[in-house]
């Protein structure tokens, strides 16, 4: 009986494993994709062997990493964002080890894992509040007065805390702008208590939707990020909130809050 005949359909390139080796992470970081470098100057940038460096080239070239034109590397285009990928994921690992205790104990399911996997960012810059039990006080002492400070607001919340309701409903009749995503509960608890909604004469300046499943509270203003999680049991921890003025950070919290956006229905403010 003839051998069967050879598959002849496209062959399968082996998937290659990122380069995640240490000395491939720092040769990687000293590249950039404009301006390249040769193998003496990435030996001296890094005191290792003129020799070790081309071998390492040699492979990241071989994994489509690197490029070399003359006698000077680059990254390509992949490597670059692999790079940003390395530093991100370095990021969030480094916040999970500092916070875990946290993370630990707090609801993380409000927030999609596309989101979990960088928080890395949202940990840059995020300011450290040292708590003096001599000096019992609230987190809100901090958080009020850098919201009285902003007017424009973007928040996407599952609760209600009064006190900033309060101070960007202030900066609303100072010309603010506000857009909020909410839970169906919550626009309820609004028609009931929310005054600012019902006139007439800022409705220009707020847009209110509806979103059907959001489990934090989360406020982006011009120059601060505001996160705070509910713990385990359910119940908000506003003691432990989340605060940075990063730029890296902004950005995450104005990408979270554009997905419930997305998602949401807008409500019609001559309803209230």
């Amino acid at each position: 009986m003839p051998a069967p005949a050879a598959h002849r359909g496209p062959s399968i390139r082996k998937a290659r494993i990122p380069a995640t080796s240490s000395l491939k992470a720092r040769v990687m970081e000293s590249l950039e994709q404009e301006e390249s470098a040769t193998t003496r100057a990435l030996s001296q940038k890094l005191a290792l062997h003129q020799s070790s460096v081309s071998h390492i080239l040699k492979e990241l070239m071989e994994e489509d990493l690197v490029t070399k034109k003359g006698k000077g590397y680059r990254l390509s285009n992949i490597g670059i964002i692999q790079r940003n990928i390395h530093n991100l994921m370095g990021k969030s690992l480094r916040c999970l080890e500092d916070h875990k205790d946290f993370f630990l104990s707090h609801d993380l399911s409000g927030i999609p894992q596309g989101f979990q996997v960088s928080m890395g960012l949202v940990d840059e810059g995020r300011m450290i509040i040292e708590k003096d039990p001599a000096m019992p006080f609230q987190v809100n002492d901090i958080i009020i007065p850098l919201l009285a400070q902003s007017r424009n607001f973007l928040v996407a919340s599952s609760t209600m805390v009064p006190d900033q309701q309060q101070t960007v409903a202030r900066a609303m009749r100072e010309g603010g702008h506000l857009k909020t995503v909410t839970t169906a509960r919550v626009i309820q608890e609004l028609r009931l208590k929310n005054h600012i909604l019902k006139d007439d004469s800022l409705h220009s300046r707020i847009e209110l939707y509806c979103h059907k499943n959001i489990n934090l509270h989360l406020i982006v203003t011009e120059s601060n990020l505001f996160l705070a999680l509910p713990r385990l049991d359910g119940t908000y921890d506003l003691e432990n909130v989340i605060i940075s003025r990063e730029e890296a950070a902004l950005e995450w919290g104005r990408m979270l809050f554009y997905y419930f956006l997305s998602g949401s229905q807008k409500v019609n403010l001559n309803t209230f």
